[in-house]
C-alpha cells in the first residue's frame, strides 16, 4: 500500500470513530428551552398511576428537534420510563405512586433547562375530609356486631382509593385496627361489643391527622312485664276452664315494633305493636304447669323475651250432703252442706223436690210443704261463684 492510500485510510477510520461518538452522545435541548409538565390527575390513591406529559418548547417558540432526552425525577413513587424522547416537542411518561402516603414532586429537566414541578399527592396526603358511619348505631347489651364505615373523600370531594384508615375503640373488639378504602372511598370493620364505645377513623400521620368519631350505643333488649291474675284472686294459679288475665306491660320508650304471647298450650296470639300495657284474658282446658311466653322486637330490631310460669289446677267439684231437719205434718226442712276444695263462693242452690216442683236459694236451708204423703227423692245442685258444681240428694218418707 502507497503513503498516500494508507493515509487516506487513516483518515477514514478516524472519521468513523467520530462519527460512531457522535451517534451516542444524547440529544439534548438548547439553553433557554422551556418545559412545562402536566399531570393526568392531581390526587391518587396508594399504587396508584397517571400520566405526565412533558411540552419542551426552544426560546425562538419551535418545539425541540425529534429524539430530545428528557430526564424525570419524583420525590415519592417512580416515573417509567426515567428518561424518554420527545416528538413532536413533547414526551409522554407515567408516574405509579407506591406504597408511600405524601406529595410527589414531579419534574424534568434536558440540557440546562429544568421544568418548574407538578405536585401529585398521594394517598393520605390527598385527603380532603374522612366521616365515619355504622351498619346500625346500636348493638344489644348482651352483645353484637355492627359494621363500621369511613369513607375517604380527596380534596376535590371524590372517593379515594387506597388510603390506609387506622381504627381504634374506646371499648369492645375491632376485627382490624387497619384497612384500605376502595373505589368508593370506603375503609370497612367490625365491632363486637356489649357496652357503649366510641370508634375513632384516623387518615395520615400525626401531624396531619384526619380524624371521624362515632359512637355505638349499647341497648337492653326488650323485655316485656308480664304479670297474672285468676277470677279465683290469686296470681300466675288457676283452674281448668276458669279465665285468667295476663297483663303486659312494655318498657318506658321501649319503642314496641311487635309482640307475641305464647300461652305454653299450643295457643298464641300476636299482639302488635305495645305503646302501652295491654291485657289478655285465656282460658286453660288442661291441669298443668303452663311457661307463658312474651316475645317483643323494638324499633332497632332487636328481640327479647320474657317467661312466667302459670299453674292449672283441675277444677273439683264440690261434695254436696243433704240432710232433713224436721217434717210437721208434710212441712219438710232441708240442709245442705258441702265438702271439697270451693272456688270462690256458693252462688246458688237449685232444689228438685221430687214432686214435681223445686226452688232456687240462695243459702243451703229451705222448706217445701208435700200435699201428699209418699217417698220423695229431693236434689240438689250446688254452684259456685266460680263456676264449680255439686249434685246431692235424701230420700223422704212420710
Amino acid at each position: 500500500m502507497s503513503l498516500i492510500s494508507r493515509t487516506s485510510f487513516v483518515g477514514f477510520l478516524l472519521a468513523a470513530l467520530a462519527a460512531s461518538a457522535c451517534d451516542k452522545v444524547p440529544l439534548l435541548a438548547p439553553t433557554n428551552t422551556t418545559i412545562r409538565l402536566t399531570a393526568g390527575l392531581g390526587v391518587l390513591p396508594v399504587a396508584g398511576s397517571t400520566e405526565i406529559v412533558a411540552v419542551v418548547i426552544e426560546s425562538a417558540g419551535t418545539p425541540v428537534q425529534n429524539g430530545t432526552v428528557v430526564t424525570f425525577t419524583s420525590s415519592l413513587g417512580t416515573v417509567e420510563p426515567r428518561e424518554a424522547r420527545t416528538q413532536n416537542g413533547q414526551v409522554t411518561v407515567r408516574f405509579v405512586a407506591g406504597s408511600q402516603s405524601g406529595s410527589a414532586k414531579v419534574g424534568a429537566f434536558s440540557g440546562g433547562s429544568k421544568s418548574e414541578d407538578v405536585e401529585i399527592l398521594v394517598g393520605a396526603a390527598a385527603v380532603g375530609a374522612v366521616s365515619i358511619r355504622a351498619e346500625t348505631a346500636f348493638v344489644p347489651s348482651t352483645g353484637g356486631t355492627t359494621g363500621i364505615i369511613a369513607q375517604v373523600i380527596d380534596k376535590g370531594g371524590n372517593p379515594l382509593r387506597g388510603v390506609p384508615v387506622g381504627f381504634s375503640s374506646t371499648a369492645g373488639q375491632l376485627s382490624a385496627s387497619t384497612a384500605l378504602s376502595n373505589d368508593a372511598g370506603e375503609a370497612r370493620v367490625e365491632i363486637t361489643t356489649s357496652t357503649n364505645s366510641d370508634v375513632t377513623a384516623t387518615v395520615g400521620g400525626s401531624t396531619t391527622a384526619q380524624t371521624a368519631k362515632i359512637t355505638i350505643t349499647a341497648r337492653d333488649l326488650p323485655a316485656i312485664a308480664v304479670t297474672a291474675t285468676s277470677s279465683l284472686g290469686g296470681t300466675n294459679t288457676t283452674e281448668t276452664g276458669l279465665p285468667i288475665i295476663f297483663t303486659l306491660t312494655p318498657p318506658a320508650n321501649a319503642g314496641i315494633r311487635s309482640a307475641r304471647i305464647d300461652y305454653g298450650d299450643g295457643q298464641s296470639e300476636n299482639l302488635g305493636a305495645m305503646p302501652a300495657a295491654i291485657s289478655r284474658s285465656h282460658v286453660y282446658t288442661r291441669a298443668g304447669t303452663y311457661i307463658v311466653t312474651v316475645t317483643a322486637t323494638d324499633a332497632f330490631g332487636f328481640s327479647g323475651t320474657t317467661t312466667l310460669a302459670v299453674v292449672v289446677n283441675d277444677r273439683g267439684t264440690v261434695g254436696v250432703t243433704v240432710q232433713v231437719l224436721s217434717n210437721i205434718s208434710g212441712l219438710v226442712t232441708f240442709s245442705v252442706s258441702t265438702s271439697g276444695t270451693i272456688s270462690g263462693s256458693i252462688r246458688t242452690y237449685d232444689w228438685d223436690f221430687g214432686d214435681g216442683t223445686g226452688t232456687t236459694t240462695t243459702g243451703p236451708q229451705t222448706s217445701h210443704r208435700y200435699a201428699n204423703a209418699g217417698t220423695y227423692i229431693v236434689r240438689v245442685r250446688v254452684v259456685t261463684t266460680t263456676g264449680q258444681e255439686g249434685y246431692g240428694e235424701a230420700t223422704i218418707r212420710f
